[in-house]
């Protein structure tokens, strides 16, 4: 799997390029078809662990054990 917007969208989660504070371009994603409704509204950056989740159980699967507390633990960037 490759760390590409096309990776995601493919998914069905809708992705989009964003910055760090320090400049340093990341893909955030959210999935707009979601149950719950942080995992629908908030964008999400694909962090490394995100990332081996989504390899391992798919892109949809990783997403959604990666951002399940979401709700409970969300730092805005």
């Amino acid at each position: 799997m490759t760390y590409t917007l096309q990776t995601f969208r493919d998914a069905g989660l809708e992705s989009k390029w964003a910055k760090t504070f320090a400049g340093r371009p990341i893909i955030t994603v959210r999935n707009p078809n979601a149950k719950l409704q942080h995992q629908r509204e908030k964008w999400w950056v694909v962090t490394k662990s995100m990332f081996e989740n989504m390899t391992e159980n798919g892109v949809i699967e990783g997403f959604e054990r990666e951002t399940l507390l979401g709700n409970m633990f969300y730092a805005p960037l």
